[in-house]
């Protein structure tokens, strides 16, 4: 009996030391379950801010794209002449004025006609007079065509066309001259289109020239008149419309 007297107060001590560091481990997972909580809270927080940021970047991205899509779709003027000096003159030259273009009808000289951004040209046959924009941006120059039907005529492939100016629809046909293949912004493969030779008056302007055909019916402008109808003959103001006359129909 004595001799359990006296292993009770060592037992006692043991259990009380044990206990302690039984509370002591419990206190250090419990540290470290705030640290790993607070750990937590900063990532979750790092993903808020970089989730914030990429939301900014897309948003910066697409304003940007915006932004790039209305710069292209700007026409670009075609460059005006200007008067050069082959070499400085002395100090007490008499330098001569530099001359403006003058605006005349192309007759073969190296004079040109000036024209705007938007004009109206008359195809003929059948005299149709149809509003086009001037555009020194595109390569050729395009009409709009509907119910587009190809057919064959003495051996050679035409293409029978309608072409709609205030209600009222004109069909026209005209030899197939070759297929071309325009690439645009919202269509990367590009679409195959008809080539076709049409008769166009631009005030005393007359002359035949090769069009594509595409649907335009969408559009503002039916008719584009690009590069291949601007070179060598006219000079663009693109801060004027409608410079050149309506011209009668032909004979």
């Amino acid at each position: 009996m004595k001799r359990w007297l006296a292993v009770l107060p060592v037992l006692a001590m043991a259990g009380c030391a044990a206990l302690e560091r039984q509370q002591t481990t419990l206190e250090a997972l419990r540290g470290e379950l705030r640290d790993l909580a607070g750990e937590v809270e900063v990532v979750g927080q790092s993903t808020q801010d970089l989730a914030r940021r990429l939301l900014a970047m897309e948003e910066a991205i697409d304003t940007r794209l915006d932004g790039i899509d209305v710069e292209l779709a700007k026409p670009i003027s075609l460059p005006v002449p200007v008067c050069t000096m082959p070499e400085a003159p002395a100090a007490d030259a008499e330098l001569e004025p530099c001359e403006a273009p003058v605006e005349v009808i192309p007759d073969g000289s190296a004079a040109k006609m000036t024209v705007g951004a938007v004009e109206t040209i008359r195809i003929t046959p059948p005299g149709i007079p149809i509003p086009a924009r001037v555009d020194t941006g595109a390569d050729s120059n395009s009409v709009t065509a509907t119910d587009v039907v190809y057919f064959e005529r003495d051996g050679d492939d035409w293409v029978r066309f309608d072409i709609e100016v205030d209600s009222v629809i004109h069909t026209i046909e005209r030899r197939v001259l070759r297929h071309v293949r325009v690439f645009q912004q919202s269509d990367v493969t590009g679409t195959r289109r008809p080539v076709v030779e049409l008769r166009v008056q631009m005030g005393e302007l007359l002359g035949s020239f090769e069009f594509n055909l595409s649907d335009r019916t969408h559009l503002r402008h039916p008719v584009i008149l690009g590069r291949e109808f601007l070179m060598d003959t006219m000079l663009v103001d693109v801060s004027r419309e409608f410079v050149q006359p309506l011209s009668e129909p032909e004979g």
